[in-house]
């Protein structure tokens, strides 16, 4: 949705109008803290009154920019920073464009978000090694609903149908209400553990940061190295595409608004298929 920021103030600051115009769009606690840490930034950097900044120096900051990204250790730090800086030069081109100041940056394309899903060892160490009924549970669910770890931990008991194996998803990304399944191996593991668990509204009472040191925790106990809650929804995705699930089918259980969102997975399947086909037409020539 484009948010409708109405008029810029004459003179003063900008800043403070911006940010007062974009709570007043109804724009999301996250849009506004990375607008204004962008434009705050950019504003610190040039010096200068914003009505009379050029492409050049926006190019300037943006560069500034690039030069701390070089110094991030690690890819997918890299690619977060990556996403950060595009969105912070875009948030700075609404912002001039707001007050009437037009630039055509240069803006930074994001690094390619690196897919990695669990082979079938991995998983089965990962089960080996994990003990707790509640971990195997987790680790369960998200290999059979390929649900985010903001959705897991937001799942109460009354939206568990246990009978139909299927999961309400009420608390999603986009904001839109959504039904998953799981198998009869997580229909057991969920059948003991609510009778273990006892009156807790929320299945799983824990914080974020709790899931991802558990998930991280229990790939290094399996031998699998910076094991994240996100590549056991990866993995789901793969295995279901993989099996066949038909790719719509795929985008609507993940959640995803875009198919092309989905679509990135079948980059992994087509690696599988040329693998199969280079053992089966290449390595047994004779």
């Amino acid at each position: 949705m484009k948010l409708q920021l109405g008029s810029p103030p004459s003179d003063g600051n900008y800043l403070d109008a911006f940010i007062i115009a974009l709570k007043a769009a109804e724009a999301g606690e996250g849009t506004v803290k990375l607008y204004s840490t962008a434009v705050k930034d950019f504003l610190e950097f040039i010096k200068k009154d914003p009505k009379s900044v050029t492409s050049e120096d926006v190019n300037r900051w943006i560069i500034h920019l690039m030069s701390k990204e070089g110094k991030i250790k690690g890819t997918e730090m890299k690619r977060a920073r990556s996403v950060t800086l595009r969105n912070y030069v875009i948030a700075v081109r609404r912002f001039l464009k707001w007050i009437g100041v037009n630039v055509n940056p240069v803006i930074p394309r994001a690094r390619r978000k690196e897919i990695r899903a669990l082979n079938e060892d991995e998983i089965n160490r990962l089960f080996e090694a994990t003990r707790r009924l509640r971990d195997k549970l987790i680790l369960r669910l998200f290999l059979d609903t390929g649900l985010r770890s903001k959705e897991l931990l937001s799942l109460r008991v009354e939206d568990i149908d246990l009978k139909n194996r299927m999961i309400r998803v009420k608390e999603t990304k986009n904001g839109e209400e959504r039904i998953v399944f799981f198998t009869e191996e997580t229909e057991k593991l969920l059948r003991k553990y609510l009778t273990k668990q006892g009156s807790s509204e929320r299945l799983f009472p824990m914080t974020y940061q709790a899931l991802y040191k558990l998930i991280k925790r229990l790939g290094e106990r399996a031998g699998i190295k910076g094991l994240r809650p996100h590549i056991l929804r990866h993995t789901f995705a793969t295995i279901a595409i993989r099996r066949g699930l038909p790719l719509p089918a795929v985008q609507r259980l993940l959640g995803h608004k875009d198919i092309k969102t989905t679509q990135i997975y079948t980059h992994l399947v087509l690696e599988d298929l040329m693998q199969a086909y280079k053992k089966v037409f290449e390595e047994n020539t004779t």
